[in-house]
């Protein structure tokens, strides 16, 4: 497979993602039950198997180009096999364009209103993102609508890939616990922690113990942009939790984040931690490239990962520690991060090659190229398809961690995809939690300053509710 490198990427390797080989795990065949957004690998509303979509008819695309423009840690080499497979099976060349996430946002942008995109793009989609985040859909994305591939995406996913009944996306994505705490159980033994922090006061309390230990408590990677305000966003449910009815407030316009108590606490509290040197002494200016030879190394005691992640810690560096999961306690939260969003790819409605992007779309909705995707994944134990087929491999601290969680406590999407126009800026959101931290705006100003970015979005898609 030729690949033209179009700009130098990033590393994400906190799966952490976004995610080697999963094939040799054996896990459990299927999923299990566990999941993060409240559905088995297949939803029972759904087809129940799809193995070969039938949407492109045999022909002959020999000598064409099919180029995709996606962002680092999207793609990864989880479908370099499958890429290959489609080069030869249609005698093309897939130009795979990889842009650092800091950048990927402004490039699609610019390609977008310079009609000069890639004939397939990726968004990091949700209920809101393809109106928030594309904006003029019509224009922009091929209308796959009545394409038998649908069947492949469950329901609780659906809405991340259709506007109104009209169906623009493909999310090929995993069902894991998304950016919980992973830790190194032994670790935590060893100095004396028995039982693990459920409360924002305890995590404080054990960070104390491991940094006297001379190990970082908390690997945190800011310098990748993007990965600290998880700690933020993915604890959704206490916002919700201490003000019943926020998200509807926050999508009709009549909340804001500004003046939210139970967010100035949480963003105090991640600001403690900074100060105390517990993320690491240089946590702004330290990327993920590294971060599992800390873990095997015993530098650091814990991360947000996904749950997954134990997985490549155990295979990357031969560690025979023992690793577990929990809930982020910032704010005193324990509420599962449940998120039915990720990235999603589109069609470019001005491309010159159509059917050969159909083709890429039937292509990879194969059981053989879900499998395939799956067992390439670096970190990843799981694809969320409604194929029966592909055959899962979830870890047992995965398992035993899902069916810790209570159910009530499983409600509320995460911040950034329960609420509109709020994922628009999420590298703004980082950028200004980092400013907090440094010490040049306050917790009040990165709430506002979110305020005021969502107006933006609200406008330009003339929401009413902000008219």
């Amino acid at each position: 497979m030729r690949k033209k490198a179009f700009a130098s990427v990033l590393s994400v390797a906190l799966s952490i993602m976004l995610l080697a080989g999963c094939g040799n795990n054996a896990g459990s065949g299927s999923n299990s039950g566990s999941s993060n957004s409240g559905s088995s690998s297949g939803d029972s509303t759904a087809a129940t198997a799809t193995s070969a979509p039938t949407d492109a008819a045999e022909q002959s695309f020999e000598g064409e180009e099919l180029s995709i423009l996606v962002s680092a840690g999207w793609m990864d080499n989880r479908y370099d096999a499958t890429i290959a497979r489609f080069e030869e099976t249609y005698g093309v060349t897939v130009d795979l364009q990889t842009i650092p996430a800091d950048q990927y946002s402004d490039v699609l942008q610019t390609r977008l209103a310079g009609g000069t995109c890639s004939d397939i793009f990726w968004i990091q989609s949700n209920p809101f993102a393809i109106e928030s985040v594309i904006v003029d859909y019509e224009n922009y994305c091929i209308d796959f609508t009545g394409a038998d591939w649908m069947s492949v995406i469950p329901e609780a996913r659906l809405s991340s890939c259709m506007v109104g009944d009209t169906l623009y996306g493909l999310q090929l994505w995993h069902n894991s616990p998304e950016y919980i705490m992973v830790y190194n159980k032994t670790l935590f033994t060893e100095l004396g922690i028995t039982e693990v922090p459920t409360t924002y006061a305890e995590l404080l309390a054990d960070c104390g113990t491991i940094a006297a230990a001379g190990i970082t408590p908390w690997f945190l990677p800011g310098a990748d942009g993007w990965q600290h305000q998880l700690s933020f966003f993915q604890i959704g449910g206490v916002y919700e939790e201490a003000t019943p009815g926020l998200y509807d407030s926050l999508n009709d316009n009549t909340a804001t984040f500004a003046g939210n108590a139970k967010m100035l606490e949480v963003l105090n509290e991640f600001k403690e931690l900074s100060d105390l040197g517990y993320f690491g002494e240089d946590w702004i200016g330290t990327s993920s490239t590294n971060m599992a030879n800390e873990f095997g190394d015993r530098n650091v005691a814990m991360a947000m990962a996904n749950s997954s992640y134990i997985q490549q810690l155990k295979e990357d560096t031969g560690t025979t520690d023992e690793f577990g999961l929990f809930l982020l306690p910032l704010g005193d939260n324990q509420n599962f991060p449940t998120n039915p969003a990720g990235p999603t790819m589109f069609g470019y409605k001005g491309t010159e090659h159509e059917d050969l992007v159909k083709a890429f779309f039937s292509f990879v909705c194969t059981t053989e190229s879900l499998q395939e995707i799956l067992d390439n994944s670096p970190s990843y134990t799981n694809i969320h398809v409604n194929d029966p087929d592909v055959v899962q491999h979830w870890l047992p601290e995965e398992e035993a961690f899902m069916a810790s969680i209570d159910e009530s406590k499983m409600l509320t999407p995460v911040l950034q995809t329960g609420t509109k126009f709020t994922n628009d800026y999420w590298m703004d959101f980082g950028a200004d939690m980092i400013a907090f931290c440094q010490g040049t705006i306050t917790a009040e100003d990165v709430l506002s300053n979110m305020d005021a970015n969502r107006a933006i979005s609200a406008a330009i898609q003339g929401d009413p509710a902000w008219n």
